[in-house]
């Protein structure tokens, strides 16, 4: 490239650290507020050209969960993007633009939520925050869509 990109930066230290394992397993979450399926992009710290692509397999389709978008320490924030609680490994995958999309949506929605409610962030209610994500074209995957209908039915 021309110019340098910025790969990573500052990450909080969450309710949950999201890892590779949990990328390369397809854990689910019962908070999830995204999904994805970037592969992990970690370049050589060499500058050979090479990557390390091959070395970390990922599953198709992997989820986010909210509370890698929750500070431990930090009341009334909410985070999304490559500042989320994630290790170097996970970061690689989900550091992209349609990932940090969608943790921007349920960010700014969980905020709105919180102002609703009157709680902090961390008291949103996941369901409810789902299903409006939901509600606003975002999915989740066909097993939360079957647990909220059947919770709100």
């Amino acid at each position: 490239a021309v110019t340098i990109g910025v790969r990573e930066t500052r990450r909080i230290v969450g309710e949950y650290t999201l890892t590779l394992d949990d990328l390369a397993s397809g854990r689910e979450f019962d908070d999830v507020i995204a999904l994805a399926g970037y592969p992990v992009d970690i370049h050589s710290p060499t500058g050979d050209g090479g990557g390390a692509s091959g070395e970390w397999q990922t599953a198709n389709v992997y989820q986010i969960p909210y509370r890698s978008l929750i500070p431990i320490k930090v009341e009334q924030l909410l985070v999304a993007g490559r500042c989320i609680s994630a290790t170097h490994e996970a970061l690689g995958a989900i550091r992209v633009m349609p990932p940090a999309f969608a943790m921007g949506q349920a960010a700014g929605t969980a905020a709105a939520l919180a102002l609703e409610y009157g709680v902090s962030p961390r008291r949103v209610p996941v369901p409810k925050l789902q299903r409006v994500l939901i509600n606003q074209g975002a999915y989740l995957g066909e097993r939360v869509k079957a647990r909220l209908e059947v919770t709100t039915s």
